[in-house]
């Protein structure tokens, strides 16, 4: 655009002027085209295996969202090195609501403490929202013949090389679990635990070794061993909450049998999308997760899975996995599983 009358000066001003009102211009249609998100699938990143109940949950709430966001939902597995594979795909992939991250418990919030050169961290997600919430349980082999963790204790105590303890993976959150309560017991009895961490890739094969005896006692999710071992070779005695399960009212907490520190260990189950997500965008995956989590088909599928369904808003849900983080950094950096930089 020419002005040959007037002076150079005024030219270029007006010029200047001009390209300020088109980029002005073409940032409200940016803006506008945020609104209409999404315009393309949206992809649910599940950092482990197919068939446990993360991923279940995952195809759960994908068919609801489909339904609300208007767009297919995909639930893609990329396992691996304790879910750091899934957790560096989302934090590194573009901020658009598109990429989305589900995660049990606060495992990538600390996953640069344990895993080497994973530098990403709670501050390089945006949690959307919780939806449910995963307890844990100690249990042991029926011939272990203990009820409770004071006899737990002094079982490990009196077995002569100590008791085999497993869990669903190494630094994964049992595993933490696992090393949190040891370090109690040590305040509280100024004896070490006598116990020898035994690690399985995943529950089933933790499952198998508890109930054939190869291990005595576990640290367990409830969803996957209520329903299927209860009775049957294994017996639960602690569940990691402030309450008892409905479904377990015989079963003490780990408070009642005094270790009142690991009633907190519920894991919340959160969706989150890569940090600078747009806030609008991120509003509209909170609020299409909390009008899922009132269906009651959606209920329904989740409490079959033995999980329990809740909903958890965006910031609420950014508080509780901080809490976790600082919680069980202190027990990786304590049990001497933090990786040397």
């Amino acid at each position: 655009m020419k002005f040959p009358h007037l002076p150079f000066g005024a030219r270029t001003l007006i010029r200047n002027l001009l390209l300020a009102g088109f980029v002005a211009l073409g940032a409200g249609h940016g803006q506008a085209a945020e609104t209409d998100f999404p315009k393309q699938p949206v992809t649910i990143i599940v950092p482990f295996a197919p068939g446990g109940s993360l991923d279940a949950t995952a195809r759960v709430l994908s068919e609801k969202l489909r339904d609300l966001l208007g767009q297919p939902v995909l639930v893609v597995n990329r396992p691996g090195a304790g879910s750091a594979v899934g957790a560096r795909y989302v934090a590194q992939a573009k901020p658009d609501g598109y990429t989305l991250f589900i995660a049990s418990g606060s495992a990538f919030g600390f996953l640069n403490l344990i895993v080497p050169n994973f530098e990403y961290q709670l501050k390089d997600y945006a949690p959307l929202g919780g939806v449910a919430v995963y307890t844990s349980l100690f249990a042991v082999n029926a011939s272990a013949q203990v009820k409770t963790l004071p006899e737990l204790v002094k079982l490990a105590h009196d077995r002569p090389g100590g008791l085999s303890f497993c869990t669903t993976g190494v630094s994964g959150l049992n595993h933490l679990q696992l090393e949190m309560f040891k370090g109690l017991v040590k305040s509280k009895t100024g004896t070490a635990l006598n116990v020898i961490h035994v690690p399985y890739n995943g529950v089933a094969p933790a499952l198998t070794a508890l109930k054939g005896g190869e291990v005595q006692a576990c640290a367990l999710p409830y969803s996957s061993i209520v329903r299927n071992f209860e009775g049957n070779g294994i017996h639960n005695i602690a569940v990691q909450r402030h309450e008892r399960l409905k479904a377990m009212p015989q079963v003490g907490t780990t408070g009642e049998q005094g270790y009142p520190e690991m009633d907190d260990n519920e894991q919340l189950v959160t969706l989150s999308a890569p940090a600078g997500t747009p806030a609008n965008v991120v509003a509209k995956l909170e609020a299409a997760l909390q009008t899922a989590m009132k269906d009651a088909d959606i209920v329904r599928k989740l409490n079959d899975l033995d999980v329990q369904p809740t909903f958890v808003g965006s910031s609420d849900a950014r508080k509780w996995l901080e809490k976790d983080v600082a919680k069980f950094s202190k027990v990786i950096k304590a049990s001497g599983l933090a990786v040397q930089q």
